[in-house]
């Protein structure tokens, strides 16, 4: 397949259902993350716990997917064998953003140890910012293999 060409109709129907599914648990982090602390910190922890595991667990399960042969990110390499390297550091880079959400997750689970309200927040804010990174990323080397916006609707 020529650059510019549409790459595997499935592959990029199976990337945007795992990025939506992803977007959906960052929103629900984000809405938690801001919803109000004071006096229900057990509650909020609890709400917020939650929310995490599910990130955490569309993380996980997108970076499964896009490694596996016949992903979007593979056909990326196969059909741009010179994005090869930045195929792997974004699966790096994902990687620790997953490990960066379940070292939180063991933090706020950790019941004998208190995180302040506004650390949590501002790991939560570096953590989706992050996401939000590699999304964009993700779609870049997507457009720059084959002109297609893997973005739409993101």
């Amino acid at each position: 397949m020529a650059a510019g060409t549409n790459p595997n109709l499935e592959a990029v129907q199976g990337s945007r259902r795992d990025r939506r599914r992803g977007l959906d648990a960052m929103h629900e982090v984000e809405r938690l993350a801001s919803a109000a602390a004071p006096g229900r910190a057990e509650g909020w922890r609890d709400d917020l716990l939650g929310a995490l595991e599910e990130l955490g667990a569309s993380i996980h399960e997108q970076r499964l997917a896009s490694g596996a042969a016949g992903s979007l990110l593979s056909d990326v390499v196969a059909e741009s064998p010179r994005l090869a390297s930045s195929v792997e550091e974004l699966l790096e880079r994902e990687q620790q953003v997953a490990e960066r959400i379940d070292r939180l997750i063991r933090q706020l689970a950790d019941l004998s140890r208190t995180m302040p309200v506004g650390n949590v927040r501002e790991e939560l804010a570096e953590i989706t910012r992050e996401i939000r990174e590699l999304r964009a990323w993700e779609t870049d080397l997507v457009y720059e293999a084959y002109s297609v916006d893997l973005g739409v609707g993101d």
